[in-house]
């Protein structure tokens, strides 16, 4: 069921966002996938006391769904990720 889902995030992410900056990418720390840009590390942000993957030049950010802060770049928008079934912040296409 596992490979099933991933096969299909994975085909999903590929076809509608392939020239995307940022993706649907596991984070091995909490189990779930997260929007990311390529080359994403994990860094603990303090307000969830989580581990979250975190590109070159995130900040934390207030995400007004979520009503919590979350690292995402400049000018960043909440957006819908299918995985989580939540709004989170992304970078504008």
């Amino acid at each position: 069921m596992q490979k099933f889902a991933l096969v299909f995030l994975l085909l999903l992410s590929a076809l509608t966002a392939a020239t995307a900056e940022q993706q649907l990418r596991y984070n091995s720390y909490t189990g779930r996938y997260e929007y990311a840009p390529q080359g994403a590390m994990p860094q603990y942000n303090p307000y969830t006391r989580r581990r979250e993957l975190v590109g070159p030049g995130e900040t934390l950010q207030y995400n007004p769904y979520t009503k919590r802060r979350e690292f995402a770049p400049e000018g960043a928008v909440p957006r819908y990720n299918p995985y989580t079934k939540r709004r989170e912040l992304a970078a504008p296409n």
